[in-house]
């Protein structure tokens, strides 16, 4: 894919001049900000001004030299800002770029060095921008109008008179040149920062949707309306951030990639430039959904709607933050990490009764993240095939392993005749995750009734797995009453005599329960919209559930011979189990809004089923202590004996 800060060049011929950089008191954000347009400035201007290592515009080779000059030490005063521990030395990229510009070299060396450089700051910061809505194709023909037609001409051919008194002459974006290298990004952004010694200023009076609105229509000037033909089939999707940071090159580079003729761009970059961008056939990506749901909350905030605010709050998560995770994690590991984090942590402190400022402050944090992380993953163009089977590999593990193993040790808890069952109640549950899974994917069940789903399964198969436990300790003191009063018994075993009869009904409960609400998860976090189902996502899922399936069976196997025994190695594992799941259960209603939240001062191990919530830790302590309490009584039982 072509660079997509090639649009800096369209931004740079429709200001004029050099963009100025920030001023010393601005916020470190801000001077990050403009540091990155300046970046994306300089990677494509620089060709204008050299060619085959002979300067060709003095006064351009001077201005590139000087505003690399004042990066270098605008990103030396904002580096021990930077939110990226690992950033590394922001300056010293820059200087490179400067390096190359004194040396002349040709100008693909300086394009990538400066897009790099540009890169290594936005990440320091997660700066992204990106339009939280639908852009107003009639909105931004009406600011067009307004405040470029003047200079561009009504049309964009920059043909007025006023047109002609300037000099560079404003851009012609009906000049292929120009064209093909514009991207609403780098309009917006140059409407944003404007160009310092023209009499272009920066837009300030414009909103940040007034200026997306201004950039998509200016991306689609040299476009001809597309007619009343319905979608053409060899369109492909594009998400609303993917359109808007990509340039008509770019385009064209990924419909030749898909084997799309020469012959059929022109028309298909018409649909998606003049009505895709502003109709509902853009794909939505998840990200999209949570950075909407955050907007939305922080204005109930401001309005004093916390109802509306948390509701707004659970829509990003479920529906966006969660969905999103494993694309995310094919980003960057950590970022993935603090959206989880992020987002828990306000619905803790929202729970608490957080002021409205602290909310506010936290919503502005998750939504920068979000925002960068999409508009990351749109620049990115997809992740390697070998990173997406190992991201969904470490998924499925996660989800699934907890599930697998806890079924195993069911089955070697259970007698001989019931093991058959809890194998017929495993695979029954892998079915039914995998057709609730399905009906999820076709948009049949929304991420509210996915989560509620878990955790409503899991909830009732820890359940089942109580009244197995308290039926143990019931048998164990029926079998010590009987050996107290010199009774023969049948076996041994505590359970064998006094579950005989219910034990399977209970197994099978709790395995199909608790295999449907683990694997449930396990499916729609691995498989999940945000990560296509390409064959290396599949591979990788299919690998892990290999290796889980081995290690069940390992431990079903080498437990045969304690099969019957509740204080048994394989039944102690069983009680572990059940912490990691009620900890799933528990966060399941909460994120549904069904239960209270109130935050611990802990880490989270989502792998592990911690969330550091006063509620969590209670329902994991009650079961875990049932569960120990009835093998206790069923060993004491069976030392009687």
């Amino acid at each position: 894919m072509a660079a997509v800060s090639a649009a800096a060049m369209a931004a740079v011929l429709l200001l004029g001049e050099r963009p100025a950089l920030a001023d010393p008191g601005e916020p470190a954000e801000v001077e990050a900000r403009r540091l990155v347009h300046v970046l994306g400035y300089v990677a494509m201007d620089y060709g204008g001004c050299v060619a085959n290592g002979a300067v060709t515009s003095v006064i351009e080779y001077d201005e590139q030299l000087a505003l690399l000059g004042e990066a270098i030490h605008v990103a030396t005063r904002i580096q021990p800002s930077a939110l990226e521990s690992g950033a590394g030395d922001l300056a010293q990229g820059i200087v490179g770029v400067r390096e190359l510009v004194e040396a002349k070299v040709a100008a693909d060396r300086v394009a990538i060095a400066a897009r790099g450089a540009r890169d290594r700051v936005a990440s320091a910061f997660r700066l992204a921008e990106a339009p939280l809505s639908r852009p107003d194709a009639k909105r931004g023909a009406a600011l067009y109008q307004e405040n470029c037609a003047t200079c561009h001409g009504p049309t964009g051919h920059a043909d007025t008179r006023r047109a002609a008194s300037l000099v560079p002459h404003p851009a012609n974006f009906h000049d292929a040149i120009i064209a093909e290298q514009l991207a609403p990004i780098g309009v917006e952004s140059a409407v944003r920062f404007g160009v310092s010694g023209t009499a272009m200023v920066p837009f300030t009076f414009l909103s940040a949707r007034d200026r997306w609105d201004l950039a998509f229509h200016v991306a689609g000037l040299h476009h001809p309306e597309p007619g009343e033909s319905p979608r053409p089939l060899d369109l492909p999707d594009y998400s609303m951030v993917e359109l808007a940071v990509r340039s008509d090159g770019d385009l064209r580079a990924e419909l030749s990639a898909r084997g799309i003729p020469a012959e059929r761009h022109a028309a298909l970059l018409a649909e998606l430039r003049r009505r895709v961008a502003y109709g509902g056939e853009a794909a939505s990506h998840p990200l999209s959904i949570a950075r909407a749901a955050l907007d939305r909350g922080r204005a109930a905030l401001r309005e004093g709607r916390l109802v509306d605010a948390r509701e707004a709050l659970s829509t990003a998560q479920l529906d966006g933050i969660d969905v999103a995770e494993a694309s995310v994690r094919t980003v960057k590991e950590a970022l993935a990490d603090d959206l989880g984090d992020g987002a828990f942590a306000l619905r803790a402190a929202l729970a608490a009764g957080a002021t409205t400022d602290t909310l506010d402050a936290g919503m502005a944090t998750l939504l920068r993240d979000a925002t960068y992380a999409e508009v990351a993953l749109a620049r990115s163009g997809g992740a390697p095939g070998r990173l997406v089977a190992q991201v969904s590999s470490r998924l499925a593990l996660r989800e699934l392993a907890a599930a697998a193993l806890f079924l195993a040790a069911l089955a070697a808890v259970a007698s001989s005749r019931s093991r058959r069952v809890v194998h017929v109640a495993s695979g029954a549950a892998l079915l039914l995750a995998l057709a609730a899974w399905v009906a999820a994917a076709l948009g049949h069940m929304a991420g509210f009734w996915r989560t509620l789903t878990a955790g409503a399964t899991i909830s009732l198969a820890l359940a089942a797995l109580a009244a197995l436990a308290a039926l143990a300790a019931l048998a164990g003191a029926a079998a010590l009453a009987r050996r107290r009063g010199a009774r023969q018994v049948r076996s041994h075993d505590p359970l064998h005599g006094g579950l005989s009869r219910g034990r399977g009904a209970a197994v099978f409960a709790a395995a199909l329960l608790a295999g449907f609400g683990a694997a449930f998860s396990a499916l729609d976090a691995a498989l999940g919209v945000s990560l296509p189902v390409a064959p290396p996502a599949v591979a990788g899922v299919l690998f892990t559930l290999a290796l889980l399936a081995a290690g069940a069976a390992l431990v079903a196997r080498a437990s045969r011979a304690a099969a019957r025994r509740w204080a048994s190695p394989p039944a102690w594992l069983a009680c572990l189990l059940c912490v990691p799941l009620a900890g799933r259960a528990v966060a399941a209603f909460q994120l549904c809004g069904l239960l209270p939240l109130h935050r611990l001062p802990l880490p989270r191990f989502t792998a592990l089923g911690i969330y550091p919530a006063v509620e969590t830790c209670l329902v994991q302590a009650a079961l875990l202590g049932l569960a120990l309490a009835g093998a206790a009584r069923g060993r004491r039982a069976e030392g009687a004996c």
